[in-house]
């Protein structure tokens, strides 16, 4: 069974990416539809090359 996709908006408003500002994360989360996992792998990818 394939994993649930969300769309971009969905992703927005979740409480998961609330740490984020949602302006950074409507630039990084591109695509129209993500699963939990390639957004969070996306988001963390980005937060943490800005890091180092």
């Amino acid at each position: 069974m394939a994993a649930k996709k969300y769309t971009r908006e969905a992703l927005l408003a979740d409480k998961r990416f609330s740490q984020y500002q949602k302006d950074f994360l409507g630039v990084i989360l591109s695509k129209p539809y993500y699963t939990l996992a390639e957004a969070t792998k996306v988001v963390e990818a980005f937060f943490e090359k800005e890091s180092d």
